[in-house]
């Protein structure tokens, strides 16, 4: 996910961690980290609130660094200790939402079920973007409370909690934001020891050997590094020069982000003059919404959407759109045992429906000398059960990975697309 950096008074905090549950009370560190290696995430923080253990994960090509405090950690911990009002008293919550306002202008938003966070329940942008998804959410029904700010009050939530971001963090008694060191990110490995095991065993060897003994090992190690260097520039150079015999597909298309948030702001109308949806479609050319009448009338339905088109029966309308979307780029592609692995991982964490199978592609050469293209394709379908447009983009961003249709019905995505790896 997305990660955002922001300050309160003098202390800064993260927002955007990927949440997972844990399931090994004696060991979660150990959990933690083994399934941060799996799903390719190098920071890490644990939180266990009514019994429930998670991992919020971060990767620091994004932004995450050590010491880093969670947010969502910190506004948890905050609300199991003194609970929420609803249902008439102020009791323990265990499924909540939350939207507030940051010092720095953005939102943050959490989504709780049953003491742990959704794993994209942890997210900040917009105002528009976050109240995007406390209604969607919040639909889904189920919540014991809605805690924000103030100026949701006039929303309607039901067991509204007026309460800002500032009053959820604790203080000391001068006022000043009260830290606590298992808020912070920790690295998964701590590559800090392996550079010091690397020193002392090559001070061991030096003293061992002898100056002489070292530098023939050295001029060794060198020539054969010489070697793997040049026979790797050797394999390179053949592969892209296979490549470039062949149309690279995946370079027309655009790349998944590209797709999906072209095709999620399209989704517009979803009961226009009272007619109800019933599927939506989109692809890197079009969009297409399809309704049926729900005991309106086609007038209704023009008024509000003039472009649609009323089949002769008068029960079912469509609506075709061009989407504009950016081509991706021919990035170099993953070999196929490092892409398929890391895809089922985060698409199997975040609990979503998928199917994967070999496709047959005929790909038309370039004066081509071999007959099949150096990639393979792979055809990808998942249903999103829930998840967000936006988190399922995260997951797909890949190299070779692209998304061709988006399909919208009875509230619920799905997608169909292709990966290609070497």
């Amino acid at each position: 996910m997305a990660l955002h950096v922001t300050q309160i008074d003098k202390h800064k905090f993260v927002c955007g961690l990927f949440w997972q549950a844990l399931s090994r009370p004696r060991e979660l560190a150990k959990e933690a980290k083994d399934l941060a290696r799996k799903i390719d995430f190098d920071m890490m923080v644990l939180r266990i609130d009514h019994t429930a253990a998670q991992a919020g994960f971060a990767h620091s090509r994004d932004g995450a660094r050590k010491g880093l405090s969670s947010l969502a950690a910190v506004v948890s911990k905050a609300l199991a200790v003194e609970g929420a009002y609803y249902d008439g008293d102020k009791q323990p919550v265990h499924n909540w939402l939350g939207a507030f306002k940051l010092p720095d202008g953005h939102w943050v938003y959490f989504a709780v079920r049953d003491a742990s966070f959704l794993p994209n329940g942890d997210f900040a942008g917009t105002k528009e973007e976050v109240l995007d998804r406390l209604h969607s959410d919040y639909g889904l029904g189920g919540w014991n409370a809605v805690i924000g700010d103030e100026e949701l009050a006039d929303y309607g939530f039901h067991n509204f909690n007026v309460r800002s971001i500032e009053t959820l963090i604790p203080r000391k008694k001068d006022g000043s934001v009260k830290s606590h060191k298992w808020w912070g990110l920790r690295q998964v490995d701590n590559k800090q020891s392996y550079r010091a095991a690397a020193v002392a065993a090559a001070v061991a060897l030096l003293v061992g050997a002898g100056v002489m003994g070292w530098q023939h090992y050295q001029r060794q190690r060198e020539e054969k590094e010489r070697e793997a260097a040049m026979e790797e520039m050797r394999r390179t150079l053949l592969a892209k020069g296979a490549q470039a015999d062949f149309l690279q597909p995946w370079a027309a298309k655009p790349a998944p982000a590209e797709l999906i948030r072209a095709c999620t702001t399209g989704l517009r109308h979803l009961t226009p003059g009272g007619w109800q949806l019933e599927g939506y479609e989109c692809t890197a050319s079009q969009a297409i919404h399809v309704w049926s009448r729900a005991g309106s009338t086609p007038a209704f339905l023009l008024e509000q959407v003039p472009g649609a088109q009323i089949e002769l029966g008068g029960e079912r309308a469509s609506l075709a759109q061009p989407v504009a979307t950016t081509p991706g780029k021919a990035e170099a592609l993953l070999e196929e045992r490092r892409l398929i692995p890391a895809v089922q991982s985060a698409l199997q964490l975040m609990q979503v429906g998928f199917r994967l199978a070999p496709q047959a592609v005929v790909t038309e050469a370039q004066g081509a000398t071999a007959s099949r293209p150096p990639w393979r394709t792979i055809a990808l379908s998942v249903k999103a059960r829930g998840v967000a447009p936006g988190t399922v983009a995260e997951v797909l961003s890949r190299p070779g990975v692209r998304i061709d249709k988006l399909s919208y019905r009875d509230g619920e995505w799905s997608y169909e697309g292709v990966m290609y790896a070497k």
